[in-house]
């Protein structure tokens, strides 16, 4: 018999219950959706002039749709749907018809979609409630979520400091309680960075497991995916918005369900290491990792701590595939608009312009050369463990070109500090963001969680046992202090 969940007693408590629970609830008839989005409406307007995560709110027409919910689940509760009556905050770069979808520029600001995305018209049919955009940064190519036309986004723990980019907007509103679900997309860290420094569940599925808009549907490198307030129900979105569709020819003909249930991992092997080629990680970093390893253990894996031998040739393999596939588009908008765009798509749009095809060709080399070692390591361990970033201790307004000063390092905050972007470079492995508390300097901090090739489970399988052991979001202390009641 499953057992229902207590109904929340604060509004509060409505804006960080999961949507796995809210389903169990609603079925029930002890909660209805409406109770859900006021409370989140509410909420918005307690910490969005901090956090500012959303870009456009359509609070009366998503109440009108949660009443909708309501009376399926009050009268027709076998007509629901998957996702009946759960919000879901969509980043400002998806296609949502007849909303806006500037991209986070000035170029873009006037501009409505005329059509759903493959991602909307799935989650529209589960039947998600659209009420909110997320901000993300220009054209979703920075790794802080700042904009000429939006402003600044910040993190929900401290707003000194960056929600991460791109999809900062969509992590940063699940820590604040504004969502229960938020899309995100990630062509080098863009779901996984701000999902880990706000402490909240991404996913970047292999390529080609959801579909894409072209043309990047056809860039290896890019992803649309989950992101949630835990495991459970980032796997209830992933079922949602995964599979086959004939206007993406990179997608996969095999549909795969993530299940919600799994059992213990006694006996499993774990892979580990906070080196990914990078060299070097913050004390916090380092300390926040060591707390899932001993959790792993705790729950009966084995976990080891292994060596990749991956260098500086590593990230620069990284950063010359996307400065001059992705820089390129960059640099068409920035010469085309050079009054408009921000500074960053300036920058990264220039340093387009001084790779060349040896280069490029070259990251293809080195992403071939090190899935020699890495594959076959991902075959003898069930999943390889490391943090996604060096620090978290970037402010929210922190420029690309500038430095970071790390242990007596001097670090870019590009690629230096970035642990994600090599397994962009490494697609077809799944790699789930997992939440692991809040550090000494009161940033959350986190994991990625890499399987082998295509075997989505795994990574969820892992995730899950994180939660049960160090749980988040689940009560006021472990919840952020913005706006918090």
């Amino acid at each position: 018999m499953t057992i229902q969940p207590p109904k929340p007693t604060s509004g509060l408590d409505l804006c960080y219950m999961p949507a796995a629970d809210q389903l169990q609830l609603f079925r029930a008839r002890k909660l209805s959706p409406v109770e859900v989005l006021q409370a989140q409406i509410a909420r918005a307007e307690a910490v969005e002039p901090v956090v500012n995560a959303l870009s456009h709110r359509f609070f009366d027409q998503a109440l009108a749709e949660a009443r909708q919910s309501e009376a399926i689940w009050m009268h027709r509760p076998d007509a629901a749907r998957a996702l009946e009556g759960i919000t879901c905050a969509v980043k400002d770069e998806v296609s949502v018809n007849g909303q806006p979808n500037t991209n986070g520029s000035l170029i873009w600001k006037d501009q409505i979609a005329d059509h759903d995305e493959v991602m909307i018209t799935r989650l529209r049919a589960a039947g998600a409630i659209f009420h909110a955009r997320t901000t993300t940064p220009e054209f979703s190519c920075a790794g802080t979520t700042e904009t000429r036309l939006h402003g600044v986004t910040r993190n929900p723990w401290n707003p000194a400091y960056t929600c991460s980019g791109s999809s900062g907007g969509s992590a940063a509103a699940l820590a604040s309680g504004t969502t229960t679900l938020a899309t995100g997309s990630d062509i080098g860290g863009s779901i996984r960075g701000p999902a880990g420094v706000c402490g909240v569940v991404g996913f970047k599925p292999p390529y080609g497991r959801v579909p894409v808009e072209p043309p990047f549907n056809l860039d290896w490198y890019c992803h649309n995916g989950p992101m949630a307030q835990t495991i459970t129900d980032a796997a209830l979105m992933q079922n949602v918005i995964s599979g086959i569709h004939p206007q993406d020819i990179a997608s996969l003909r095999e549909k795969v369900t993530i299940p919600t249930e799994f059992g213990d991992l006694k006996g499993k092997r774990i892979a580990w290491s906070l080196d990914v080629g990078n060299g070097i990680v913050a004390d916090e970093v380092a300390e926040q990792t060591a707390l899932v390893v001993a959790a792993l253990r705790d729950a009966g894996a084995v976990v080891e701590e292994v060596s990749l031998g991956w260098g500086e040739r590593v990230r620069d393999a990284c950063r010359f595939y996307l400065d001059h596939l992705f820089g390129a588009a960059l640099k068409r908008e920035a010469e085309a608009h050079p009054d408009l765009v921000c500074d960053y798509t300036a920058w990264y749009g220039a340093r387009s312009g001084t790779t060349t095809a040896e280069q490029f060709l070259w990251s293809y080399e080195v992403a071939g050369e090190i899935y020699q070692t890495f594959g076959p390591m991902l075959e003898d361990y069930y999943a390889f463990l490391c943090p996604p970033y060096v620090t978290h201790e970037i402010r929210a307004d922190q420029k690309p070109w500038e430095r970071i000063s790390l242990k007596g390092r001097d670090l870019d905050s590009d690629y230096d500090i970035n642990m994600q972007a090599p397994f962009n470079m490494l697609s077809r492995l799944p790699v789930l963001s997992v939440p692991a508390g809040i550090a000494r300097n009161g940033l959350p901090g986190g994991v990625q969680v890499v399987a082998r090739a295509y075997d989505d489970a795994r990574v969820f399988h892992v995730g899950h046992a994180i939660e049960r052991a160090l749980p988040w979001l689940d009560c006021a202390a472990r919840r952020p202090m913005a706006g918090r009641t």
